[in-house]
Order: structure tokens, then C-alpha cells, then sequence
């Protein structure tokens, strides 16, 4: 059973990465989609199209950018994984949510579940594909 969790997981992650690079198709395959959130979204809070073993990875559980390290950036108490925090990707009705930029500034979206939100992955001209993955990850908590 721990062993199928574990499988899941990981084609969770293999489908965002792959949702994400077609979100960014316009971009080359080696360039990094960077998250940033909080006030002015000024807060890095990981680099996503990064490879699992990367420090800055939100694929790296032992990273303080791991998406399921409950001690960093993205714990569920937190700002940004938190589903009641203004500045959480996981709240339907944040205004704030961390956006989806690379090394040169080009902004890609709001990783955000909330449909309203301009840019937002999950709004009338988001990913779907990114939405649904993203709601995934939010459920696992």
C-alpha cells in the first residue's frame, strides 16, 4: 500500500512538471520556471521545472522548497500552502497566490487554485491539465 501512495506521488509530480512545461511551451526546455509569492512576491519559494535533487526544487522533499517538506516554505500551516492565507496557491479565494516567472521576469501565471484570479492557472484562460494537478497536491495535505 506505502509502496502505491509512493507511485502515485511520483506520477503526480512527473504530470505537473510535464503541465508546467507545456504551460511554458514558448520557453526552452532548459529554462527555469521560478515561483515567488508573499508581499510584492518577493519571496522565492522554489524553482519548479527543477530536477528533484536540485536545493531550490519544489520536487526535493529535503529542500526548504519542498512541496511536501512539512517543516518549509510550502507546510500546510504556512502562507502559501495554507487554503484561509491570502498568499497560499491552495485557496480558492487568495488574491495574493505565488506567480510562475523565469530568470528574466516573463510571468506565466498565478500557481493558484482560485478561478477568478487573473493569470491563475486554474482561471477561464489557465491549464487545466496544471489546475487539476495542482488541486491534487493541494488535497494532500
Amino acid at each position: 500500500m506505502l509502496l502505491q501512495l509512493k507511485s502515485v506521488s511520483l506520477l503526480m509530480k512527473k504530470i505537473v512538471c510535464t503541465s508546467i512545461f507545456l504551460l511554458a511551451s514558448s520557453v526552452a526546455l532548459s529554462q527555469e520556471i521560478l515561483i515567488f509569492g508573499g508581499s510584492n512576491n518577493k519571496e522565492f519559494l522554489g524553482c519548479l521545472t527543477c530536477n528533484e535533487f536540485s536545493s531550490n526544487s519544489v520536487w526535493n522533499d529535503m529542500s526548504q522548497f519542498g512541496w511536501r517538506n512539512s517543516f518549509g516554505k510550502w507546510n500546510s500551516f504556512g502562507q502559501f500552502k495554507n487554503p484561509f492565507s491570502s498568499y497560499s496557491a491552495c485557496s480558492e479565494f487568495s488574491q495574493n497566490a505565488p506567480v510562475l516567472v523565469d530568470r528574466n521576469g516573463r510571468f506565466y501565471g498565478r500557481l493558484s487554485l482560485n478561478e477568478f484570479l487573473n493569470g491563475s492557472v486554474c482561471g477561464v484562460s489557465g491549464n487545466e491539465q496544471v489546475c487539476r494537478s495542482l488541486k491534487v497536491m493541494c488535497s494532500d495535505q
